[in-house]
């Protein structure tokens, strides 16, 4: 039970990182221990001493490992480019969450402002690691570290609350969970503010308000939740067109 709670706080994203990573090696089809000598091989061809060993022996690398290799270069590639896009996202998050806390009536409901306030620190937590992770993991492009990545991704027992595909998905966790608390705090903002009606006949007025308000915010809840109810469906959609579909066409 602790970990399948630990794993949906994460929103079960290190299974997702954890699926890229085991596609990369299941479709190279090499052993581990072919991938970890070549490995040491192309390490040891690094050296300048070696020039021409080198040229001679990148020759014989066989097409499985080369193969690997460019898919591992382009993968790390691809998590350089996401971590640039959910900075980006971040910085555009945090302009809007300021910009709600600037308004008297979110600033001084409790909910809103909290909400708000945990939406902030989320993502600035995702922009600190966006950035680090970036620049970090331009190093992570040599084979060497792509088979000690195998062998995380072969590995049947891994300490649950941290291994390396919690650490791949810090930065998008983080930034989810600033959007679904942004989200909390508009909604708390629609549904807590905007109360407050003064007319000559508080009778009258005040009961039409109300009835307007009640149908506004059940509007804005409305649309919130066709998105949820699409969203649901884009994810089941991109889940049958991706690793079962590969998988079911490798079968064939």
């Amino acid at each position: 039970i602790p970990h399948a709670l630990y794993h949906h706080i994460l929103l079960r994203l290190p299974s997702l990182y954890f699926s890229r990573v085991a596609r990369i090696f299941e479709e190279a089809d090499l052993s581990l221990g072919a991938l970890k000598t070549m490995a040491l091989e192309s390490a040891s061809q690094n050296k300048p001493i070696h020039t021409l060993h080198y040229s001679f022996e990148t020759r014989n690398m066989p097409p499985a490992y080369e193969s690997l290799k460019h898919a591992w270069e382009d993968f790390i590639n691809n998590l350089l480019r996401e971590w640039k896009t959910f900075n980006l996202i971040s910085v555009l998050l945090l302009s809007a969450i300021l910009t709600i806390l600037q308004i008297d009536a979110a600033a001084t409901d409790p909910f809103t402002r909290y909400f708000a306030l945990s939406s902030l620190v989320c993502a600035l937590i995702s922009l600190l690691y966006g950035c680090i992770y970036i620049i970090r993991f331009g190093t992570m492009r040599k084979p060497y570290k792509a088979a000690e990545w195998a062998l995380e991704a072969k590995k049947s027992r891994t300490v649950f609350y941290w291994n390396v595909w919690v650490l791949l998905a810090m930065p998008a966790v983080y930034l989810a969970w600033s959007l679904l608390l942004f989200i909390c705090c508009i909604m708390a903002f629609v549904w807590r503010t905007g109360t407050d009606v003064t007319s000559s006949d508080p009778a009258t007025l005040s009961h039409n308000a109300v009835l307007a308000h009640m149908i506004l915010r059940t509007v804005v809840s409305g649309i919130l939740a066709l998105g949820c109810i699409y969203g649901v469906l884009i994810g089941a959609t991109f889940q049958r067109y991706g690793q079962r579909m590969d998988r079911a066409w490798r079968a064939r």
